[in-house]
């Protein structure tokens, strides 16, 4: 159960960082700081720490955090025909679903590989 444990909790501390550096690259800023600071303060040793339902509640807290920022994101609308716009790259990853939230999420991801491919 220990090595159980262990795993789940470097999981989410990775998933954390992760998703920090997909949202800073994304253009989400305060979100990805939020995340990447929340990855750390995950990693730190269990010595002075806060009881075990406050981190959990903190990190919900987080979440719900940055899912609201997620969802302030604007999307381009059809006036603004993503294949017309300067950045084709995004297109490729974002197609509307229906799902304001996993739409916006998709957009996100999509301004993160634009930044990322090589030129």
């Amino acid at each position: 159960m220990d090595t159980f444990k262990k795993t789940a909790k470097w999981a989410i501390i990775v998933v954390t960082g992760l998703l920090g550096i997909i949202l800073l690259g994304g253009g989400k800023i305060q979100s990805g700081t939020l995340m990447v600071f929340a990855a750390f303060a995950l990693a730190v040793p269990n010595r002075h720490r806060l009881p075990v339902w406050v981190r959990l509640g903190l990190l919900c807290a987080l979440y719900a955090l940055v899912t609201w920022n997620v969802s302030t994101t604007d999307l381009p609308n059809d006036a603004n025909d993503m294949w017309g716009s300067c950045e084709p790259e995004v297109a490729g990853f974002y197609a509307p679903t229906g799902i304001g939230l996993l739409d916006r999420a998709f957009y996100i991801f999509g301004v993160f590989v634009a930044q990322a491919a090589p030129s």
